[in-house]
């Protein structure tokens, strides 16, 4: 099994106390403690939409991948975005593994994993697990993992 539990956590909290500590600025903003000009608070209120918005679509998952029995390869996976969490999963017989590609986007700071499933009439893509919250070194251990599985078959 491979999971990035640990990294994911570590991804979430960072994201929280960056997140929070802009807020906090952002609150400290309309108080007497320091003036800031009006613009100031709008770059402030955007940066931080921004911010929540790159952690909510930046592919930032917990991911959990495992064979079961010797037959299916169960991948489980839910955005560690806070609101609207949403767990999902999708098992593929191993025999019906065809590949999977890694694929980066916004200058290499996010990335995601695609499945492949040999259908009948072709070939069936999973939606895309985001692999952001994991280290080089994780995405690395996924790519091995899963050849390793697409080339038993």
């Amino acid at each position: 099994m491979i999971s990035n539990r640990k990294e994911s956590a570590r991804a979430l909290l960072a994201f929280s106390g960056i997140w929070a500590g802009l807020v906090i600025i952002f609150a400290l903003s309309f108080l007497d403690v320091f003036t800031s000009p009006i613009w100031l608070r709008l770059v402030l209120a955007g940066v931080i939409g921004l911010a929540a918005l790159l952690f909510y679509l930046g592919g930032y998952h917990y991911i959990q991948l495992e064979v079961q029995n010797n037959q299916e390869l169960m991948v489980k996976y839910y955005n560690l975005f806070p609101v609207g969490r949403k767990f999902q999963a999708f098992k593929i017989p191993l025999k019906n593994l065809h590949h999977h590609e890694i694929r980066y986007g916004a200058g290499g700071m996010t990335s995601w994993l695609i499945v492949f499933q040999k259908m009948q009439g072709g070939l069936a893509k999973y939606p895309a697990v985001g692999l952001s919250a994991m280290s080089k070194k994780g995405r690395n251990e996924i790519i091995e993992y899963l050849s390793k599985l697409e080339n038993k078959n």
